[in-house]
């Protein structure tokens, strides 16, 4: 593998429709703009909000190597002025490369991340940015663990935080295809962390894990892949099927993780970025799990996993929406987070009045079994507010939401939004 030396400007997908005028009645605000050097290029990952209110993400390229950055985002205390952006880290290729998936925030405000390039073997690295002991302070990088071809590498994914601060994520290569890993704490300050790998896919069970974890009830975790190489047909061409699953701690520690299929995906789209794996899944009220698959019902679907009453039965899948009525409500959906009375939020990738992509919510029915209802709350111009999400959002307590796009913007190399529903 090498270190990829991204462009700033990311193609869009064209689609084939007939676009509708879209709607746009929410607040709607581009926090930043970014310009490729030295504050980064390209984020393909969404933010995290610090309990400050700022924002923590990384750009894909850009900074001063075009290697990619970690940044702050942290509002102004002046009343509708601009954002302030740093550049936390600079990757500069033996530290990692190329950062993906976003970062996650830590007791006392330590970030954890992966890259998907660079380290020692240029196979991806996680790391840990540790902030400075006094404000305005250089923050501290750390790489916890390098990975080789024969641990998983490339991770397009960032990572979970578990029970003890154990850290879980996903490989997209490797396995041979594709792994999910723990990475363990040292036992004092400063010692070297210890990785195990918890699932080896074989194709069969699943392949290319692009997209990321979340832990569900008794730690155990739930995922997406992107593929397998089963005999069966998926709704799409040149696309492979991808899978639903869950991982069950054991009851021993040292003993094997339990993997179950959960779900079997119409299709999903060829590998281009991570925004392909149309994100993870969510996890609702009564372990309910929602996601999107970015090829079924045409332009794609939101979908809905229900858990079965008794242990070991099947999961029931629902679909709440299909992207199948034309580009003016969007195309090719990014994940879904939820909000309050269960809404549903999402991105998608293109669709939309210009083809550049939407932000929508989906609403649930008044009465079980009924409709649930999609509106536009944001159609991208690919001017100034940005282009071709390549992330899902993310809510604070106040339900703004918050998110990225991969281009568009001042620069053309990607920007920061606000949305207020």
């Amino acid at each position: 593998m090498r270190i990829l030396q991204l462009p700033r400007i990311v193609a869009v997908v064209g689609i084939s429709a007939t676009f509708g005028l879209a709607q746009d009645a929410s607040s709607f605000k581009t926090l930043y703009s970014f310009t490729g050097q030295p504050d980064g290029a390209n984020p393909w990952a969404g933010v995290v909000i610090a309990q400050d209110g700022g924002l923590y993400g990384t750009t894909s390229s850009g900074g001063t190597s075009n290697l990619g950055t970690v940044f702050e985002l942290v509002p102004s205390t002046t009343q509708g002025a601009s954002w302030t952006e740093t550049v936390l880290h600079d990757f500069t290729g033996s530290d990692g490369a190329n950062p993906w998936a976003g970062v996650v925030i830590a007791k006392g405000g330590v970030l954890y991340g992966t890259t998907h390039a660079g380290g020692t073997s240029n196979s991806g690295t996680v790391f840990r940015l540790m902030p400075p002991s006094s404000p305005g302070g250089a923050w501290t990088e750390r790489v916890l663990h390098d990975f080789a071809v024969r641990d998983g590498f490339n991770p397009a994914a960032g990572v979970v935080i578990g029970s003890g601060g154990v850290l879980y994520g996903t490989t997209s290569s490797s396995g041979p295809s594709g792994t999910v890993f723990s990475l363990t704490p040292p036992a004092a300050p400063g010692g070297a962390w210890t990785e195990a790998e918890l699932q080896t896919f074989e194709s069969n069970d699943g392949a290319v894990p692009f997209a990321g974890l979340v832990i569900g009830s008794g730690g155990v975790l739930y995922g997406k892949t992107i593929g397998t190489i089963e005999s069966r047909v998926c709704l799409a061409p040149d696309a492979e099927c991808g899978v639903v699953y869950s991982l069950t701690p054991p009851l021993s520690p040292g003993s094997a993780w339990t993997e179950t299929l959960i779900y079997n995906l119409p299709c999903v789209s060829p590998l281009t970025s991570p925004g392909y794996a149309g994100g993870g899944v969510a996890i609702g009220s009564g372990g309910v799990l929602y996601g999107t698959d970015r090829c079924g019902g045409g332009d794609g679907t939101v979908f809905s996993l229900t858990p079965p009453a008794s242990p070991g039965g099947a999961w029931t899948e629902t679909t709440l929406y299909s992207f199948n009525g034309g580009g003016s409500y969007g195309a090719l959906p990014l994940g879904v987070v939820i909000g309050p009375n269960g809404v549903l939020y999402g991105t998608t990738y293109s669709g939309g009045t210009s083809n550049n992509g939407s932000v929508f919510s989906l609403t649930p029915p008044a009465s079980p079994g009924g409709a649930w209802t999609e509106s536009v709350l944001h159609d991208f111009t690919g001017g100034g507010d940005g282009s071709a999400p390549q992330a899902g959002l993310v809510i604070s307590k106040n339900g703004v939401l918050y998110g990225t796009t991969s281009s568009g913007g001042a620069s053309n190399a990607g920007t920061v939004f606000e949305l207020k529903p």
